[in-house]
């Protein structure tokens, strides 16, 4: 039952986040509306309506793409970041560390092959002042990085080349 009354919550945050990075592209007040109702029925069919306030929010995610992010961490545990929306174009993805490091992009559809496997792969010192590789994302699409063989303090930035 606790489970129950924190999901509300975490969607409703979720969506809060959302609307913060909304553009005029996106209508958040039709995605609040769309979540809100399925939160009224979490009590009478709760998995399908988890369900269907995951698909909205990805959904938002790629109406509402955000064309900036930084992310930053220590060696050890190998992050998976995301989901990351990003806009149709190019992008430009920076890894600044004194270690080694791997990233591997993992598309959800519509992304294109530059942001589908290997993006950054250097070893140790490479990225001192900051690895950066240009990836075009062909259609507005949302995407997961995964981390790997990391050794020392990172950031990560994703940046629109306008």
């Amino acid at each position: 039952m606790k489970r129950i009354a924190i999901l509300p919550i975490l969607a409703s945050l979720f969506l809060l986040a959302l609307l913060a990075g909304a553009d005029e592209a996106c209508e958040p007040a039709e995605i609040q509306t769309q979540i809100q109702a399925q939160l009224d029925r979490l009590a009478e069919d709760p998995v399908s309506a988890l369900t269907e306030i995951i698909h909205l929010a990805l959904a938002g995610l790629q109406a509402c793409p955000d064309d900036g992010y930084e992310f930053s961490g220590y060696a050890g545990a190998q992050p998976v970041l995301g989901p990351v929306a990003v806009s149709e174009g190019l992008h430009i993805i920076t890894m600044t560390t004194e270690g080694s490091a791997r990233i591997d992009g993992v598309a959800l559809g519509g992304c294109g092959k530059d942001l589908d496997g290997a993006i950054h792969n250097f070893s140790a010192g490479q990225g001192l002042y900051g690895a950066a590789n240009l990836v075009e994302a062909q259609d507005d699409c949302v995407f997961y990085l995964e981390l790997s063989k990391i050794t020392a303090y990172w950031e990560l930035s994703i940046t629109k080349v306008d």
